[in-house]
């Protein structure tokens, strides 16, 4: 982890207030609440075992305008700091995804296959970006109100 991501604040929304201090871990029934959706099997699937897995992350963004397009609560914003290597990942990879299985694609094709693939590495969607970013563990330093 490079020093610059120890120092860098990122926002996680809530539902629920949690105190200053406190460390956020991944959340135990991630997978059930997303395994529905259509663009987390194909992720899951082309996952790289490099790269950390959604229900075993605590998601962030950078920009607080984001916290609701990442799944995140709106009732609260934590100010967090990562207590480990942070992963950016484009959303809009996910939202490719998810056109792709709407238009009949199946999740061993090359287009959604090219699309988790972008995913994973980090790469900004041609379209337009939105960034999450994936840590194994985060300590909240602030909390507002959405």
């Amino acid at each position: 982890m490079k020093l610059l991501e120890l120092e860098k604040v990122y926002y996680h929304g809530s539902s629920e207030y949690l105190d200053v201090g406190t460390i956020l871990t991944p959340r135990k029934d991630y997978e059930n609440d997303w395994q529905d959706t259509d663009f987390y099997g194909s992720l899951e699937h082309y996952r790289p075992s490099n790269c950390l897995s959604h229900k075993e992350s605590v998601f962030m963004v950078d920009n607080d305008n984001d916290i609701d397009n990442a799944g995140g609560g709106t009732e609260y914003v934590f100010h967090v700091i990562p207590l480990g290597d942070v992963q950016r990942h484009d959303m809009n990879w996910g939202s490719e995804i998810s056109m792709l299985i709407s238009d009949g694609y199946d999740i061993s094709s090359d287009e959604i296959k090219h699309a988790a693939q972008e995913y994973w590495k980090g790469t900004p969607h041609p379209n337009e970006s939105v960034w999450e970013y994936l840590t194994p563990s985060a300590k909240i330093i602030k909390v507002e109100e959405f």
